[in-house]
């Protein structure tokens, strides 16, 4: 090996993914199947559509979804914990604002007993009055905490103003809307969400073979639909009405600095633009090389941080700039955000420039798929929206074939300056 020449640097064009098979259990829940690993360790995922969205009350759906490993009829949340650590599992909840996740990290060995403990929390929660109290108190404190941020409040704030405070989307929750949850309503929640007709599950390595037939005996022969069973019909969401771009201003004079998001409603990975648009936002403020970290941090020195996202969400998505700066720059910094949007919108990239966002997002992506389940979890992302892995060759593809010119074509298309919101939120000093 001569060490004193530089190793030939090539372009990464093409994926090689691993197939997913598609199949359903006895009681007709789809499954996903990745066979993918070496290590005798497995994941199982069961994805409801259990959102916020589908909620009568605020929390509700947030709520449901943290209970529910908190007590069955006959067994103590403390008691289910112990057990999934007695097998050295490792089980996690979530909820967002379309779907809930119950997943669970299991070796191999002892799956069976693993999947046995899920189905009976997942079925069967009791939903404990008692838990319900400390977990809501544990959530007021938090709250409590957060809204003393400036970044919580920009961040809600924003949310409000793009999709309107009355939108699923838009709608933020208050420490009042918390304190009149009940166990009932939670009850009522699982009952029409978390049921087979709104679950989709996906299975995770080595020999999904083996794991298969357990799935089925505690999801799916174990969890039969019930012939009177009424299907719940998911809500429609409301229209999302034009945003009307707009300045907001919080004032919060006992702050240090000020949070700032910038940004407006798109459209999420479904439509033809997105793949394109989020090369755009790479380079804008999409990794630490971005022109917003170039500027804002390293030229100016305004902020420890700056990125800007492409966000997707089920029936719709959003573009946003965040940042915490220093108080008496938050105008300078809105300014220089415009001027680097402006830029996209009206001038052509550099080659140098184009080929590092090149080899970056092609490395990103090799990056996200290495390991079974970063696989699940990149599969996951798609799922919402019925993709499978090839949404990301297609991704690869383009990354290696769009030219500036598309890329400025993009930017001004669905990014000029003149349609985005601001909202700003800290003493709101001015450097004069």
């Amino acid at each position: 090996m001569d060490r004193k020449t530089i190793p030939e640097i090539k372009t990464v064009t093409r994926l090689p993914l691993i197939h997913t098979e598609n199949t359903r259990l006895s009681n007709g829940i789809p499954v996903v199947i990745i066979a993918a690993g070496t290590e005798p360790v497995c994941r199982v995922d069961l994805v409801f559509e259990a959102g916020s969205r589908y909620q009568d009350n605020i929390f509700q759906a947030s709520l449901t979804n943290q209970m529910i490993p908190e007590g069955t009829g006959n067994l103590t949340g403390g008691s289910i914990a112990e057990e999934f650590e007695f097998y050295g599992s490792y089980f996690n909840i979530s909820a967002d604002r379309d779907e809930a996740d119950i997943t669970i990290h299991s070796l191999e060995k002892h799956l069976e007993p693993v999947l046995s403990l899920m189905s009976q929390v997942l079925i069967h929660p009791a939903f404990p009055e008692e838990e319900l109290n400390i977990i809501k108190a544990n959530r007021i404190e938090s709250m409590k905490v957060d809204d003393q941020r400036v970044e919580s409040l920009a961040r809600k704030q924003f949310n409000k103003e793009i999709y309107g405070e009355n939108h699923p989307y838009g709608i933020v929750g208050e420490i009042a809307d918390i304190t009149g949850i009940k166990s009932a309503a939670l009850t009522s929640f699982h009952s029409r969400f978390y049921n087979q007709s709104h679950c989709r599950i996906m299975i995770t390595g080595p020999h999904p073979d083996q794991y298969l037939p357990l799935v089925d005996q505690y999801f799916g022969i174990n969890w039969p639909v019930n012939g009177d069973q009424k299907i719940t019909a998911l809500p429609e969401l409301p229209t999302i009405l034009p945003c009307v771009p707009k300045r907001c201003i919080i004032t919060r004079p006992d702050a240090v600095q000020t949070a700032i998001r910038i940004g407006k409603p798109l459209f999420n990975r479904l439509h033809p633009d997105f793949q394109g648009l989020t090369i755009v936002n790479t380079i804008l403020g999409g990794y630490f090389g971005s022109r917003l970290m170039s500027n804002i941090r390293e030229e100016k020195g305004y902020t420890y941080g700056i990125a800007s996202h492409l966000l997707s969400l089920r029936d719709s998505g959003y573009f946003v700039i965040g940042s915490t700066v220093k108080a008496e720059v938050w105008e300078e910094t809105i300014t220089e955000c415009m001027k680097e949007i402006d830029r996209l919108c009206t001038e052509k990239v550099k080659t140098g420039e184009l080929e590092l966002v090149r080899n970056y997002l092609t490395g990103q992506i090799q990056r996200s798929l290495d390991g079974p389940f970063q696989l699940a979890d990149q599969l996951r992302a798609l799922w919402m929206h019925d993709l499978d892995l090839n949404f990301l060759s297609v991704f690869m593809e383009l990354i290696n074939a769009i030219t500036p010119e598309e890329i400025r074509d993009l930017a001004a298309r669905h990014l000029h300056p003149a349609n985005l919101t601001v909202v700003a939120a800290g003493p709101m000093k001015s450097s004069d």
